[in-house]
């Protein structure tokens, strides 16, 4: 999730979301917290009853929609 929260951070950070103002996400964005890890930093709840689904699924939405797999060599005849 690091590199997912990472991806999401350069995201928010350049403008390239948009929001149309649906409370559930904002109230789950509210309540998420940047944590420093050992490999960089991740999403967390900023308190143990908070309610994150809709960030971490944000989270992995645009992790899912950037990333970009390094292409894979085929083997034998094409």
């Amino acid at each position: 999730m690091t590199v997912a929260s990472e991806r999401l951070h350069a995201a928010i950070v350049e403008q390239r979301l948009r929001h149309n103002g649906d409370p559930a996400l904002t109230l789950h964005v509210s309540q998420a917290v940047a944590q420093a890890t050992g490999r960089g930093w991740r999403l967390s709840k900023m308190a143990r009853d908070a309610q994150i689904d809709a960030a971490i699924a944000l989270c992995m939405a645009v992790e899912r929609a950037e990333h970009r797999p390094a292409p894979v060599p085929l083997l034998g005849r094409i």
